[in-house]
Parts: structure tokens; sequence; C-alpha cells
């Protein structure tokens, strides 16, 4: 069985975003093996709309047999107990066997988002947080040789969010504010 590196996200059902932003739920359960470094960053993404809503910290990743699965791992996974985890891993991976391997993947200092950030966005900003990205692009703004217009979008993007800035002038141009501001502090090492 192949492993599968957690390196900058996990994807999660959107079914669970109050859990985590809550605390209800720390871990995630996952058929098969899978590794990541213990104090690594990843962003919480939720499907089906692919958008990130918070910020964790990987804490522990442990491996298990289905049959080892206990309460307490499902109370840390959200759920009530290991049978209803059981129920619904086999619901989302198919029938699940005693002596199947599973990955528990333990999450700490959630930070949720100020708001949901598409996936695909993260992915062009090489997973800097957008508002890390205005701030810095607004604070240097004059050494950066970026237009008038990008430095509008920025200021919107920070005064009333991505959301706001992409209703107001379509999300392709906010999208493409934050890679030529991102582009520029990189190329000038600010990044």
């Amino acid at each position: 069985m192949k492993t599968v590196q957690i390196r900058r996200f996990i994807l999660l059902d959107n079914k669970y975003k109050t859990k985590i932003i809550s605390g209800k739920k720390v871990t995630t359960v996952r058929y098969g093996k899978y590794e990541a470094k213990p104090g690594s960053e990843v962003y919480i993404v939720i499907t089906p709309s692919d958008t990130a809503i918070a910020k964790a910290k990987i804490k522990e990743i442990r491996t298990k047999r289905v049959k080892e699965l206990t309460n307490e791992d499902a109370k840390l996974d959200g759920f009530s107990n290991v049978k209803e985890l059981v129920r619904e891993l086999s619901r989302i991976y198919g029938e699940l066997y005693g002596d199947d391997e599973v990955t528990i993947i333990e999450f700490e200092d959630v930070k949720p988002l100020r708001e949901g950030i598409p996936l695909k966005w993260l992915k062009g900003l090489n997973y800097r947080d957008p508002y890390e990205i205005v701030e810095l692009a607004l604070d240097n703004f004059s050494s950066l040789k970026l237009t008038q217009d990008v430095e509008i979008i920025l200021k919107r993007i920070k005064e009333r969010g991505v959301r706001e800035a992409a209703k107001n002038f379509g999300p392709k141009r906010v999208q493409q504010a934050l890679l030529r501001a991102y582009h520029a502090l990189y190329d000038r090492g600010l990044l």
C-alpha cells in the first residue's frame, strides 16, 4: 500500500466544519498509510467546495488496525462511539475489516481563517495566507512596481475581505492582483 504524504492541507467533508472550528473534532481517521511531520502547519480544506477554512498544526500521526479503534478515538474524531466511526469510514472507503490499517491524524492550534479561501488560490500563492500578502504588499507598495488597480484591490481585501473584493471586482481580477503582489514580494525577497 502506498503512503500518502500530507504537506500543505487536509481535505475534510463540509459536514465536519462546525466540529472542527469548535474543537469537537481534533483528528481525522484515514484508511491506509499517511505521513506528516508533527508540528507542521496545514490548511483544513472542506469539500466539495475545496475551500480552506482554518490553519492547524499536526500534533501526532499514529496507525492502528480497525479492530483496535476505541471510543476515545471516535470521540476525538467527532463521533459518539467507535461503531459510528467505523460505519462512517466504511461509507467513505467501502467495507473495512478488523485487520485493515487506518491512520489517525491529530491536529491542534486550529485557527479559523477570516473567511474561506479557495484552495486553488492558496496553491497559486504557494500556500501563503492572502491577508499576509496583502499586508506585506501594502506596507512595501512603493518599492514593488505594482499598478494602481492592484493597490485598489488589495486595499479592498484588507478593508472588507476577499469575498467582498471578489464581488466588487470579480474573482479573476482579485486572484490576479494577489498573484501579482505575491510575485512582486517574492522577487524583492520579502517572502
